[in-house]
C-alpha cells in the first residue's frame, strides 16, 4: 500500500473538501427524491445516524478515487462542483414558493454556489488552461445554448396563447395589426384604441415588417410568439463577433455564449408576449459590431434598424453616440449618429403628439415639474437639480425594494464586468439602466416586461469591450460567476414560468382546445366586441374590439364573453337590454351574444 498517496489524500484541505462535498452528495440525494425542502419539518424523520452514515460514505467513495488518482487531478473539487450543481439545480426548480421569494431564494443559491465555483477554478487552473475550444466548438455550443433559449421561450409563448393567458393589451391588438398587414400592408388594427387607427400613430415601429414574410407564410399568433424569441436568440450572432474582435479566448466566447442565452432578462423580456423591443439586442449589438469593426455603411444601416424599432430607441442611439464622441473620440461618426437619432426623435415624437395619438411621457411623471415641459423639462431638471434624481433612483411608489432586486437582475450575470474598466468614460455604456431605475413605472424595472432589452445589449457590450484589460485568472473567474449567475437566475425565474403554463394546458387542455373550436365558428366578416383574454384568438378579422375599453356600444355583430372570470354579466345584461340575444352559451367558458333575433 502506498501510504504516501493516502497521506497527499488526507491532507487538511482535502479532507475539509471532501467533507463538504459529501455533505452536498448528501443534500443532492435527499433534494432528487424528496420534496418539500423549505418545510422546517424536511427530513425530520431522516435519522442523524443514518445521514452521517450517507455522508461517510460519499467520503469514503471520494477518498478512494482521490487515491487512486493521486495527483492527476483536483478530484475533490470535482466532486464539489457536482453535487454542489446537482443540489442548487434540483433546490431552484423545486422550491415552490411566490416569484419575488423564489427570486431571493434564488440569489441565496448563488452566493453560496459562486464560492464553489471560484474554489474549483483555483483547483484547476493548469487544468483549463490547457483546454482551449476551437471556433467550431465555439459554434456548436453557442448555436445550442441560442436554440434552448429560443425554445424555451417559444413554448413560453405558445402556451401563453393556448391556454387563453394572453391579453389584448399587448398582444391581441398585435395580433390584429399582423392580420392587416398581410392583408392590406398597413399596421391598422381596431382593438388598440377602440377605433380603426394606424398602430405607428402610438408607436412608430417599422422593424414589424421584418416579421411580416413568415407571418404571412404562417399567419398565426404563434408566428409572433416564436418569431421573437427566435430574434432575440440571433443576437447571440453579434455577441460572439464582437468577443472574436477583442481576441477573447475559446472559453470565454462559449461563457460569453452561455450568459446571451441564458441573461434572464433577455428571456423574461418576452413574457409579456411580443413587443417591437425584441428587436433591440440584435439591431444595436450588430450597431456596436459594425463600428468596432469600422465598417461604417452596415452600422448605419444597423442604426436605422434601431430607430425602426420604435421612437424612443432613438435614446439609446444616442447614448452610443455621446460615448462615441466622449469615450472613442470620434467625433465625426459620433457626431452624425447623434444628430441622425435627436433629429429622428424629435420628428417621431412631433408626429406622434400631432397626427397621432400622443407621446406616453406619463411614465415619467415623478420627473416632470408640469405637464407643459414634457420630456424636455426633465433634460432641465438634470442639468439645474441632479441630486432630485439621486431621490428617485431607488425609490419605488410602494417603497419596496424592487429596484435593487432589478439591479442585481441586471448586474449579477455580466458578473458587473461593465465597471471592471480603467476608462471612466466606458461607464457610458450603462447609462441606459437610468432609464429604467428612474421612473416610478412599475414595468420598467420589473423584469418580466419589454423594458430591459437594449439595457441588456449595452451591457453586455461594456463586458466584452472590458474583458481583455483583466488579467486572465480575474477575466476567467468572472465570467465564469457570471455565467453561474445567470443559470441559477434562469432556474429559478424562467423555468417556473414553463412549469406553470405547461401545468395549465395538461390541466385544462381539452377546454382551451373546445373554446377554439367555438371561436372558429364565428363567421370570418363578422365584428366582434369580446373579453381581453379572448381577443388574440379571433383577431383574424377586419373589425375587432375589447369589451373592456368598448363598453356596451350596440355596432357589433357578436360579442363574446370569457365566463370564467366574474364581471362579465354587467356586460352580458347591457347587451340583452339592447336587443342583443344569446347565440349560445358554454358553461365555464364562453356567452356569445348576437345582435337582433338569434
Amino acid at each position: 500500500m502506498d501510504w504516501k498517496r493516502w497521506m497527499r489524500a488526507l491532507s487538511r484541505e482535502k479532507v475539509l473538501c471532501r467533507l463538504i462535498a459529501a455533505w452536498c452528495s448528501f443534500a443532492a440525494v435527499m433534494a432528487v427524491w424528496n420534496l418539500g425542502f423549505w418545510e422546517i419539518t424536511y427530513g425530520q424523520a431522516m435519522g442523524l445516524g443514518a445521514s452521517a452514515l450517507i455522508i461517510l460514505f460519499f467520503f469514503g467513495l471520494y477518498t478512494v478515487v482521490s487515491v487512486v488518482l493521486d495527483a492527476t487531478l483536483p478530484t475533490d473539487s470535482w466532486f464539489l462542483l457536482l453535487a454542489a450543481t446537482v443540489c442548487a439545480c434540483r433546490w431552484i426548480l423545486i422550491y415552490d414558493s411566490e416569484a419575488d421569494r423564489q427570486l431571493m431564494f434564488s440569489l441565496a443559491v448563488f452566493a453560496v454556489y459562486a464560492l464553489f465555483v471560484v474554489y474549483f477554478i483555483t483547483q484547476n487552473r493548469e487544468i483549463l488552461k490547457k483546454w482551449q475550444p476551437g471556433p467550431r466548438t465555439v459554434a456548436i455550443v453557442a448555436a445550442l445554448c441560442a436554440v434552448t433559449a429560443c425554445a424555451v421561450l417559444s413554448t413560453i409563448g405558445s402556451l401563453r396563447y393556448k391556454t387563453f393567458s394572453t391579453p389584448n393589451y399587448d398582444f391581441g391588438l398585435f395580433c390584429n395589426m399582423f392580420h392587416n398587414m398581410k392583408e392590406t400592408g398597413l399596421p391598422l388594427v381596431t382593438s388598440e384604441r377602440d377605433g380603426l387607427l394606424s398602430h405607428f400613430a402610438v408607436h412608430i415601429s417599422p422593424i414589424y415588417y421584418l416579421l411580416l414574410p413568415f407571418y404571412w407564410v404562417f399567419p398565426s399568433p404563434l408566428t409572433l410568439q416564436i418569431g421573437q424569441a427566435a430574434v432575440i436568440a440571433l443576437g447571440i450572432i453579434p455577441a460572439l463577433l464582437l468577443a472574436r474582435h477583442y481576441r477573447l479566448s475559446g472559453k470565454a466566447c462559449i461563457l460569453i455564449a452561455v450568459i446571451y442565452a441564458f441573461y434572464p432578462v433577455l428571456t423574461t423580456g418576452g413574457f409579456y408576449d411580443i413587443h417591437e423591443n425584441c428587436f433591440l439586442p440584435l439591431c444595436l449589438l450588430f450597431t456596436f459590431y459594425f463600428f468596432e469593426k469600422e465598417k461604417y455603411v452596415p452600422m448605419y444601416l444597423s442604426a436605422l434598424c434601431v430607430l425602426a424599432v420604435k421612437e424612443d430607441a432613438a435614446i439609446y442611439l444616442l447614448i452610443f453616440a455621446v460615448y462615441l464622441l466622449l469615450s472613442r473620440k470620434k467625433y465625426l461618426h459620433g457626431g452624425i449618429l447623434a444628430a441622425l437619432s435627436l433629429g429622428y426623435f424629435l420628428l417621431a415624437t412631433y408626429l406622434i403628439e400631432t397626427v397621432g395619438d400622443g407621446v406616453l411621457s406619463n411614465r415619467f411623471d415623478n420627473l416632470m415639474v408640469d405637464e407643459e415641459s414634457g420630456l424636455f423639462g426633465i433634460v432641465k431638471l438634470a442639468l439645474v437639480n441632479p441630486g432630485f434624481l439621486l431621490t428617485q433612483l431607488f425609490t419605488t411608489q410602494n417603497g419596496s425594494w424592487e429596484k435593487i432586486s432589478y439591479l442585481l437582475q441586471m448586474l449579477l450575470p455580466v458578473a458587473f464586468l461593465p465597471f471592471c474598466t480603467k476608462r471612466a468614460s466606458r461607464w457610458l455604456l450603462i447609462a441606459p439602466i437610468l432609464i429604467n431605475l428612474l421612473s416610478y413605472y412599475t414595468y420598467l424595472y420589473h423584469p418580466g416586461f419589454q423594458y430591459h432589452f437594449a439595457v441588456a445589449a449595452f451591457l453586455i457590450y461594456a463586458m466584452i469591450q472590458n474583458l481583455p484589460e483583466l488579467r486572465a485568472p480575474t477575466r476567467q473567474t468572472l465570467l465564469c460567476l457570471g455565467a453561474a449567475a445567470c443559470c441559477c437566475l434562469y432556474m429559478g425565474v424562467v423555468m417556473p414560468k414553463l412549469g406553470d403554463y405547461r401545468q395549465r394546458w395538461e390541466d385544462n387542455g381539452e377546454t382551451y382546445q373546445r373554446m377554439e373550436e367555438i371561436l372558429e365558428e364565428l363567421p370570418a366578416d363578422a365584428s366582434l366586441n369580446v373579453s381581453t383574454f379572448l381577443l388574440a384568438h379571433v383577431a383574424d378579422r377586419d373589425e375587432v374590439y375589447e369589451v373592456g375599453y368598448h363598453g356596451n356600444e350596440p355596432d357589433v355583430d357578436f360579442v363574446v364573453l370569457d365566463i370564467r372570470y366574474s364581471g362579465y354579466e354587467k356586460y352580458a345584461n347591457a347587451y340583452l337590454r339592447q336587443g342583443y340575444t344569446v347565440y349560445a352559451e358554454h358553461p365555464g367558458m364562453l356567452l356569445i351574444l348576437q345582435q337582433g333575433e338569434s
